[in-house]
């Protein structure tokens, strides 16, 4: 956020064209929760996007740097969701902490039960993830009350986790994009 002047500033410096800032007051999506400003653009680009063409009620896995957790009702309005640390943030802090563990390669390892540390770690972060993943969907869609809600994964570690989640769900990378083009086709 506090770099956005800047950016705002070069684009204008370099393509002459004024650049369009998603948040909750040109966005076209009724937010239902305390506070609207609070709401980063990602997530009301991924509520923009589920209403716009994947179907609603719908429950978002943002998979990144965080997993977001983004809720979405009947109407297309945001009704607010949850926010963890995304596996790379979880382990970096794990290995950061960790005296004795090293990096390792995010990969899915063949057994939930490691033979060495670089599989320990492995299964702990990714199988995790994932476990954590799917509790998530299930606590949400129990919350909700919602039967067959949609559910989809998105984000940097989404095409790497959707084939190895038990919850019923569609994979679309290009998620949070696509909610940008939607909020800006609307506001132009």
């Amino acid at each position: 956020p506090k770099l956005t002047p800047v950016y705002i500033e070069s684009i204008w410096n370099i393509f002459h064209i004024d650049a369009f800032i998603v948040n909750h007051e040109n966005s076209g999506i009724e937010l239902n929760v305390e506070d609207p400003n609070e709401v980063g653009a990602d997530r009301i680009c991924n509520t923009a996007a589920a209403k716009g063409f994947a179907g609603c009620p719908a429950i978002v896995g943002d998979i990144g740097s965080a997993t977001n957790y983004d809720i979405i009702d009947e109407k297309g309005n945001f009704i607010g969701g949850a926010i963890a640390p995304g596996p790379e943030t979880a382990a970096r802090n794990l290995f950061e902490k960790g005296a004795l563990l090293r990096e390792v390669a995010f990969t899915l390892p063949v057994s939930a039960i490691g033979k060495d540390t670089a599989t320990n770690l492995q299964s702990g972060i990714m199988l995790g993830a994932i476990d954590v993943i799917d509790g998530m969907f299930a606590r949400i869609q129990s919350e909700t009350g919602w039967e067959d809600p949609l559910t989809i994964i998105t984000g940097g570690f989404g095409e790497m986790i959707s084939p190895h989640l038990k919850t019923e769900h569609m994979l679309i990378p290009t998620l949070t994009l696509d909610g940008i083009r939607i909020i800006y086709e609307k506001a132009m």
